[in-house]
């Protein structure tokens, strides 16, 4: 009987029917904004427990003592590290929880156990002062909804990606009241593209947990915008001043966090010491200021409506920049989503602050700044401006906003991606994610017993090398193991007997390398005329073997038909 109403349900609402998507998609955005609110809920809670104090984090901090600022992130943090540490030992099986992966290159799948110790884990973290994005978690549990429906009805993979997108974009629009900033950035970021076949669902899903969230369940915005007006149209070049300026500090905002994370985990210590040692940093920088605490709605929000210095800008962006990187370096789990908006809603308040001191009469308030900052800024990091500008029109509804706010976002994202190569946010989240979900290691499909041929291999001798092998490349490596290049069977042909194999390598010889994935395997297999691909690893190109095509193209294979089986049960 279970298997035939399952099997009926699919039929009779499968996404390939109107009322089938539209059904699914709005029961995940209903549940999807319950989940967030729960997270909400605990989040508070713990926090309330650590402190006995409510309000919000940054009211919080400033009521304590100075000692009580650093013990609290360090016991918080401490608490953080122990569940991710012990807690994901214990969630057995597949322990996928990026939603990001789970739409981009995965089937769909969200461990279930493992997004409960991570939203555990973040609970702590964020209910503790760490300044980090509570946004993470609360998508990350949404998208879980979606996985989880997916799988309990045997949907295939495709379904399951969708079902997890609209989760997604449940979550953001319950975080941020921006339904239809939501579904743009799942389609733009997550998808790739905006086609109305995926952005029905997701729109509905979207629409349906914002209404939920702030209608139902009566949570107010998280930024009370204050009203932007274009003084004059000489303010549109002050408005492009800033976004030049956000897209040049952006990429530099994203090599913080990278440097960070990557001194981090030079340290040979366990996670929950790490975790620890990053609450400890946030501990000492609030001792002097105390904003740093949690993701920065309070203080954005008083950016936004009372006047500041600027010198007390300038003193909590540096501190935010500085608690964020060790937050997001020790490996706490939540977004950075939010304090991209905090840094952007300072930057514009700066430049603001500035421009409105010199042109009072040409200019609005430092406030008008901020707002579009928030944009420009959130552009720069993404490479998504048009979710940028339609996040902050939501957030504001204010038609006057949008023209300063397209030059800024445009401007910022198209200097970011000159200064920044490309690098967002997400391309370091969605390459590790491309990696850790591939159909075979490249280590795995290495063929190590091919003839080699050395430097100075004499002409008689390489001849003898390629009588023992099919291929019509063959690969020179030299004593120390370091591949040197390629010399092909028809080289040879025109060489003379004392010619060596060094001189005769051709001019375009390209290397797979062993931490690349299967999409950039592919790409760099296409422009090499060779079937056989040396693979090599390290910036010394040490050679470990042969990769075929046909064996890339067998792993693809292999790798589609896993994608399009059902993968039934949560776990």
């Amino acid at each position: 009987m279970t298997a035939r109403a399952r099997l009926w349900v699919r039929r009779e609402f499968s996404l390939t029917q109107l009322h089938g998507f539209l059904l699914w998609a709005g029961l995940i955005g209903f549940l999807g904004a319950l989940i967030t609110a729960a997270f909400g809920w605990t989040q508070e809670l713990f926090g309330f427990a650590l402190t006995g104090k409510v309000g919000s984090v940054t009211e919080v901090s400033m009521a304590l003592a100075p000692w009580q600022r650093v013990a609290v992130p360090l016991v918080g943090s401490c608490m953080a590290g122990l569940i991710l540490q012990y807690g994901m030992q214990l969630a057995r099986g597949r322990q996928s929880t990026d939603y990001m992966e789970a739409v981009s290159v995965g089937d769909g799948f969200i461990s279930v156990r493992a997004s409960l110790v991570k939203s555990a884990s973040s609970i702590c973290t964020i209910g503790s002062g760490g300044s980090i994005g509570r946004e993470g978690a609360m998508v990350q549990l949404a998208a879980m909804i979606g996985s989880s429906l997916g799988r309990v009805l045997s949907f295939p993979a495709r379904t399951r990606r969708l079902l997890v997108a609209c989760g997604a974009a449940a979550g953001i629009a319950s975080a941020y009241n921006a339904p239809l900033a939501a579904s743009v950035f799942v389609s733009e970021i997550l998808l790739g593209s905006i086609e109305l076949e995926s952005m029905g669902p997701i729109i509905v899903s979207a629409v349906v947990a914002n209404v939920t969230f702030h209608q139902l369940l009566g949570y107010a915005p998280v930024y009370q915008m204050p009203m932007v007006q274009l003084v004059s149209p000489w303010e549109l070049l002050f408005y492009l001043a800033l976004g030049l300026l956000a897209g040049h500090l952006a990429p530099l905002f994203l090599w913080l966090l990278e440097r960070t994370r990557q001194l981090f985990h030079k340290l040979t210590v366990p996670t929950f010491f790490r975790l620890t040692l990053g609450g400890l940093v946030v501990g000492a920088l609030s001792v002097s200021n105390p904003q740093v605490w949690g993701n920065g709605y309070s203080v954005v929000n008083s950016i936004l409506h009372s006047p500041w210095t600027w010198q007390a800008l300038l003193a909590v962006l540096l501190c935010k920049l500085l608690a964020t990187a060790a937050m997001v370096g020790s490996g706490a789990v939540g977004g950075v989503f939010t304090p991209t908006l905090f840094c952007g809603a300072v930057l514009g308040a700066l430049t603001g602050t500035a421009v409105h001191s010199v042109w009072p009469t040409l200019t609005g308030p430092p406030s008008a700044y901020a707002v579009v900052g928030m944009g420009a800024f959130l552009g720069a990091t993404t490479h998504a401006p048009l979710m940028s500008i339609l996040m902050v029109f939501e957030m504001t509804r204010q038609y006057e906003v949008v023209l300063p706010l397209m030059l800024a976002a445009i401007v910022a994202d198209h200097m970011a991606r000159r200064y920044g190569r490309g690098k967002s946010i997400y391309s370091e989240s969605l390459k590790r994610a491309a990696r850790s979900e591939e159909p075979f290691s490249l280590l795995e499909l290495a063929h190590r017993d091919e003839p080699l041929a050395e430097p100075h291999m004499k002409l008689d001798a390489l001849k003898r090398c390629f009588a023992q092998t099919s291929f019509n490349y063959l690969q020179v490596v030299d004593g120390q193991g370091h591949w040197v290049g390629v010399v092909a069977r028809k080289a040879l042909a025109e060489a003379s007997p004392e010619s060596e194999a060094a001189a005769l390598i051709g001019p375009d010889c390209r290397a797979l390398k062993v931490d690349m994935s299967f999409n950039e395997a592919l790409e760099v297999a296409s422009q090499i005329h060779s079937e056989n691909l040396p693979l090599v690893e390290g910036v010394d190109l040490r050679y470990v073997g042969l990769v075929t095509k046909s064996d890339l193209l067998v792993a693809v294979q292999r790798q589609l038909r896993q994608l399009d089986k059902p993968t039934p049960g949560v776990s």
